[in-house]
């Protein structure tokens, strides 16, 4: 079973009950946020804004959880 990734996980249960109510606000369907939640496909750009805004967090800081989750050791160039 695929892990979550954390950051994005945690910031999906911090402003809805639910992935599925955060992909109905997206108005995506349930099973392309949850293939990005799991780190099967990673967004793209637009992907990342319509998150970012949902969630109400940067994009930035919304990059940085796959970007800690795809770099060795959790290293993050600057």
């Amino acid at each position: 079973m695929a892990s979550k990734i954390e950051g994005l996980d945690r910031a999906i249960k911090n402003k809805f009950e639910s992935e599925a109510a955060c992909s109905r606000a997206l108005g995506w369907d349930r099973q392309r946020l949850n293939k990005i939640t799991i780190g099967k496909m990673l967004p793209d750009v637009n992907d990342l804004n319509a998150l970012s805004a949902v969630l109400e967090i940067s994009v930035g800081e919304l990059a940085g959880f796959f970007i800690a989750e795809k770099s060795p050791n959790e290293q993050q160039s600057a």
